[in-house]
């Protein structure tokens, strides 16, 4: 659990920096009033609140509200629901005119959930595997995939190979799983970095060993 420190005019004052400091809201933490604080008479005596913070360490509210602070902060409106179910938290953000928060091809989007997961872990020390999603851009990219991995197994089934555009290793995964029981057709990988691709070519082509890695 985090855990932090902090003083304040009054004791309400000192919890919202404590709650600043961790990036949270108020209702995501348990607080400990150490010291009161005193105004004092004409000055003398007085001093300030001093209160411990501790986070409830709940991963799913406190995705929900870095996440819900992400969009206004970004000026996007938006309404985020969470799910979690054991260590797996899933975000799924709704709402109109949300595309910059995709990205083109989810660039975006994929960097929010790095972001975001980075975040929870670092406020919360817990290990949880987190994935966003706007308005189910991701469940029609996989279909999207699947279907191109279908429509080129069909053309490379006749002949020849076809190198399919780069993609982020979990894109390329969805494209060797789908075609992985193919009899016709065979998948692997070629290129590094961003200019990884996979390439679909006849089974009994079987690729170059420099050319295969075992990323996906």
């Amino acid at each position: 659990m985090r855990q932090v420190e902090t003083t304040g005019r009054t004791v309400e004052e000192a919890v919202g920096r404590a709650a600043g400091e961790l990036g949270v809201d108020r209702d995501d933490v348990d607080v400990e009033v150490v010291d009161p604080g005193a105004r004092g008479m004409l000055g003398l005596g007085a001093h300030e609140a001093r209160v411990r913070v501790t986070l409830k360490g709940n991963p799913g509210a406190i995705a929900h509200t870095v996440m819900a602070r992400l969009l206004q902060e970004m000026g996007l409106p938006g309404t985020v629901r969470v799910h979690q179910q054991d260590d797996v938290i899933s975000v799924q953000v709704s709402g109109e005119g949300l595309g910059a928060l995709i990205g083109r091809r989810g660039a975006t989007l994929d960097a929010v959930q790095l972001l975001l997961g980075l975040m929870v872990a670092r406020q919360t020390r817990a290990k949880t595997h987190l994935v966003v999603d706007v308005e189910g851009y991701r469940e029609r990219r996989r279909v999207a995939l699947e279907e191109l991995a279908h429509r080129t197994a069909e053309r490379v089934a006749g002949g020849g190979e076809v190198e399919l555009e780069p993609m982020d290793a979990s894109e390329r995964r969805i494209i060797h799983t789908t075609l992985a029981g193919h009899p016709q057709v065979m998948t692997f990988s070629r290129g590094e970095g961003a200019a990884r691709r996979v390439v679909v070519a006849p089974r009994q082509d079987a690729p170059p060993a420099e050319m295969v890695t075992s990323d996906e």
